[in-house]
């Protein structure tokens, strides 16, 4: 007897929302695309959020970083690591968010060639302003997931890291956050 579960009827939902014209080679393949198909949407949902408040999602997760480990300063370079971006790009943020007054550099003690990136109160007050905002939208997301699913998801995304992982060495890269 065949098993029902949905995930047929998920899969054809997904090939008819990528424009997909032939076949999945298999499970792991539409796995991976619902994945990714989703993460995008995601993405789409946050471009479409943040503007409305004068802000990126860059810089919104600058300000959740900053806020988050309360009153220590960050070298550019950390920021970038922990936001998976180059230093190139981290510059160009926060250039923008220092001169929005919501960040504040200063030279590194330490290292009078490294920048260090502190929270402004600026930075503070826009963050109250998205913060509320930002967390109903991400209830909204997930308001039709009950907890065994979220669970469910929170371990099945460990576990494909945990695969990524063990991939690395191979690859010869690192996709981890904050990793050194």
């Amino acid at each position: 007897m065949a098993r029902h579960d949905g995930v047929e009827e998920a899969v054809a939902r997904l090939v008819e929302e990528i424009c997909l014209n032939r076949p999945f080679t298999g499970l792991a393949e539409a796995a991976f695309l619902s994945l990714v198909w989703t993460w995008q949407s995601v993405e789409g949902v946050g471009r479409a959020f943040f503007p409305r408040f004068g802000i990126t999602g860059a810089q919104f997760n600058v300000l959740m970083i900053l806020a988050d480990f309360h009153g220590r300063a960050f070298r550019q370079h950390e920021l970038a690591e922990i936001l998976v971006v180059n230093r190139a790009s981290i510059g160009g943020v926060l250039e923008r968010m220092e001169r929005d007054g919501w960040i504040e550099r200063t030279p590194d003690p330490a290292d009078k060639r490294a920048m260090l990136v502190g929270l402004a109160p600026a930075g503070k007050a826009k963050l109250a302003e998205v913060r509320s905002p930002y967390y109903r939208l991400l209830g909204e997301i997930f308001q039709q997931e009950d907890e065994r699913d979220l669970r469910a998801m929170i371990l099945f995304c460990d576990r494909l890291r945990s695969g990524i992982e063990r991939l690395e060495p191979q690859a010869g890269v690192s996709a981890r956050r904050g990793r050194k």
